[in-house]
């Protein structure tokens, strides 16, 4: 299962708009940060390419990235691939922007530069759903697919912060009164059925064939609740532009990763080349603390049968680490998640590494069996 790793201190969304905000003139500009150069102690300048409207000189400007980060800032300066001076730039062009106010620690690659701020900014926000960040990303996929830390960041973005928009209709239910929505499906090649999304109004409107209809908010827990109960062979946004599918296998492979993460389970894979051994420490050096406070968890958490522990050691790094290996129905990220949670304060300076007893085959014969489930279990 991996590392369970302590939650990150990610700042909460602030959905709180301000009343002024300015109209949306659409296509807005973006430009993703390829490079970042750092100039002065306190000016800083990035390298991408114009997409979606002219960069002036003096424009304000946001710079969006993960977590939700937006700042303002302005193009202080505008300069060919040559370091010449510009007043500007047109769509398609490769430009050097030297940014007001910003560091170079302030700047991360795969960020993106947008002359729109995001829904959930805390200054200036969007007063309609769009998605700026991610329309930057999704601008370059194509150019950038073979990278995997930029696909990583669109993926990110759509499995945690994303807001779509589709099209759907309002269908009578079985019950007086009840109503279920249909949502707008659109057969691709070999006769595929894609889930439509739409990052801003703009996109939806653009889209030739699709006939007047509602409009529903579409967040990724939506797109899976639909993908588990509709005929959908996977997502396809903005169709109409950048056409960006996610199949459905990796949709629900992005859903578990999802669930890892909300758990605070990170993934790891051991070095082949480093030798590992594992131990089990005699009695008197015994973690009982931690004994007593999974033993309490787990007898309320009836799909774990049983649990065994032992020392990880990496002679090489002079390191080691808890093990936990867990006997349980399901091998559902929550269920670590939880084990995870219970033991993290009595960890100390150790990280805790748990896996699925299924996974490991003969290896809990040399550890200790700390818990076994005695009581009834009820499905």
């Amino acid at each position: 299962m991996g590392l369970f790793d302590r939650k990150n201190s990610n700042a909460e969304k602030n959905e709180e708009k301000n009343p002024v905000s300015a109209e949306i003139k659409y296509p807005f500009l973006t430009i993703l940060v390829e490079e970042v150069l750092s100039m002065t102690a306190t000016e800083v300048s990035i390298i991408g390419n114009v997409r979606g409207d002219a960069l002036k000189t003096g424009q304000d400007l946001f710079l969006l990235g993960r977590n939700n980060k937006s700042i303002k800032t302005k193009a202080l300066r505008v300069e060919d691939t040559l370091m010449n001076k510009m007043p500007g730039a047109e769509v398609g062009e490769n430009v050097s922007v030297v940014l007001e106010g910003l560091r170079k620690a302030d700047v991360e690659q795969f960020d993106v530069l947008s002359s729109v701020n995001s829904l959930y900014a805390e200054n200036e926000a969007s007063d309609e759903p769009v998605n700026p960040f991610l329309t930057g990303l999704l601008r370059e996929a194509k150019r950038l697919q073979e990278e995997k830390d930029f696909m990583a960041r669109i993926m990110e973005n759509i499995a945690t912060e994303a807001n779509f928009i589709s099209p759907c209709m309002h269908q009578p239910g079985k019950e007086e009164g009840e109503s279920k929505i249909g949502v707008a499906l659109l057969r691709g090649k070999e006769g595929k059925n894609y889930l439509a999304a739409f990052t801003d109004s703009h996109e939806l409107e653009i889209m030739d064939g699709l006939p007047e209809k509602l409009v529903q908010p579409l967040d990724f827990a939506r797109i899976m609740t639909i993908v588990e109960q509709a005929p959908v062979d996977g997502l396809l946004i903005n169709p109409k532009t950048e056409g960006f599918v996610i199949t459905r296998p990796l949709l629900e492979a992005l859903a578990m990763h999802k669930r890892k993460v909300d758990s605070h389970i990170r993934e790891q894979k051991l070095d082949p080349q480093q030798p590992v051994m594992l131990a089990v420490p005699n009695e008197e050096n015994l973690p009982t603390e931690l004994f007593e406070a999974l033993r309490e968890h787990m007898k309320n958490e009836p799909r774990i049968l049983r649990a065994w522990y032992g020392l990880m050691m990496f002679p090489k790094d002079d390191k080691k680490t808890h093990l936990i290996i867990v006997d349980t129905l399901e091998e559902a990220p929550e269920v670590f998640g939880g084990v995870g949670d219970a033991a993290r304060p009595y960890l100390g300076e150790m990280q805790l590494n748990m896996q699925a007893a299924a996974r490991v085959g003969k290896m809990t014969e040399n550890l200790m069996l700390f818990y076994e489930r005695t009581d009834d279990i009820k499905v």
